[in-house]
């Protein structure tokens, strides 16, 4: 294909976006104007529409058919006579006397005004990193259909059961309730992309689509720990009112707040089934020995897999727990997490997109916390020195 066809289906693509341009303009004025757009107008767009689409194919095929690979001596000199030959070398050598060093790369050149394509690509993406999830994973989810759930839960109760002799009077308890409202939120981040790429590329779409799904699960992990509850952000577990304080003993490693808070929630009724902990105490833990960096590990050998299950509670890891706090929680009836909408992922053209011919991805998820008896989370700092 010639230099100057690419020009001309350059030229003619510019015209049709202008074009457009113009059109779309038009049929934004009468749309906001009548409340309705002319069937003139509205053929012209999609003719234009269709014309600019077909022309960008056009202009795709042209530069996909022009690509070639470049090899270092195509133009006839060696690496050693670029060497030479390079600004950086030149620069060098009028000031040898004064010492120091040159260094120049010489690359192959993708000759292409697009994307670098190369003629062999491995199957596959290599991905990023994805941090461990683990929050969400540990609590019951309920689904719901509606923006807010309205919980009445128990707000405090006088056991007053005594003894009673035949004949006297006996003795009033006293229960009091609450409404408790838990609001829905929505958790969403986007991403453009070509439609080349999309067309072109489906491991690298397909990609996206997994890593837009892993950001929305560590966002949504981080405000089950953290939201403050003002909104966007969801009611975390460490928001005021979705726990009781925990209050620490002196010189307590991180085992012994544990047990002790197992027992502590023991006679409350509200036995703890999970323990939340940052990564780097639960390493801690793993690490004490007998004395000061000697003797035997007390959480067991380093070959041996002792679990995480200290006194009969799991431990659950999570960065997103600040280091020196603990979270103990009977997950099983204090908390849920309401599921309004799954994790969704859609794509689309937004404003200019088409024009640009991008494609917006959007993933979205939208669900409430509910602590629905504080008494059965605590937390705090495990120890105080």
């Amino acid at each position: 294909m010639s230099e100057e066809l690419k020009t001309a289906v350059e030229a003619g693509l510019n015209q049709l976006k202008s074009k457009l341009e113009t059109s779309m303009e038009r049929y934004e004025g009468q749309l906001k104007e009548a409340g309705s757009v002319a069937n003139e107008t509205r053929s012209e767009l999609k003719a234009l529409a269709e014309a600019f689409e077909k022309q960008q194919a056009k202009l795709l095929e042209i530069q996909q058919k022009g690509l070639r690979i470049v090899a270092p001596e195509e133009d006839g000199r060696t690496v050693g006579q670029k060497f030479t030959a390079s600004d950086e070398y030149k620069s060098w050598a009028a000031n040898a006397g004064n010492g120091g060093k040159v260094r120049i790369e010489v690359k192959n050149t993708v000759d292409t005004n697009t994307t670098n394509t190369f003629p062999f690509q491995k199957p596959g993406v290599v991905p990023g990193n994805f941090a461990p999830l683990t929050v969400r994973q540990s609590l019951r989810s309920i689904p719901v259909t509606s923006n807010a759930v309205e919980v009445f839960r128990e707000a405090s109760w006088t056991n007053s059961a005594a003894e009673a002799s035949h004949g006297s009077a006996k003795r009033e308890s006293d229960i009091t309730f609450e409404p408790y409202t838990v609001n829905i939120r929505t958790v969403a981040h986007f991403i453009k992309v070509t439609n080349q790429l999309l067309a072109d590329a489906p491991a690298i779409a397909a990609y996206i689509d997994s890593r837009l799904r892993d950001g929305l699960a560590q966002r949504v992990d981080a405000q089950l720990v953290n939201g403050n509850g003002t909104s966007p952000n969801l009611s975390g577990l460490t928001d005021s009112g979705n726990f009781t304080a925990y209050t620490p003993e002196s010189d307590d490693n991180l085992v012994d707040a544990i047990n002790r808070l197992k027992y502590l929630m023991w006679v409350t009724g509200n036995v703890p089934d999970t323990i939340y902990v940052n990564p780097a105490d639960w390493g801690a833990m793993e690490r004490t020995r007998e004395g000061a960096n000697t003797g035997m590990y007390l959480y067991g050998l380093p070959g041996m897999n002792a679990g995480m299950n200290p006194f009969g509670v799991r431990v659950v890891v999570t960065k997103d727990l600040a280091a020196g706090k603990i979270i103990a929680a009977r997950t099983t009836d204090s908390i849920v997490v309401y599921d309004r909408q799954s994790v969704t992922v859609e794509m689309g053209y937004v404003n200019d997109d088409f024009t640009k011919n991008l494609v917006t991805i959007r993933a979205e998820e939208r669900l409430g916390l509910a602590v629905e008896r504080p008494a059965g989370v605590y937390y705090g700092d495990f120890t105080t020195t």
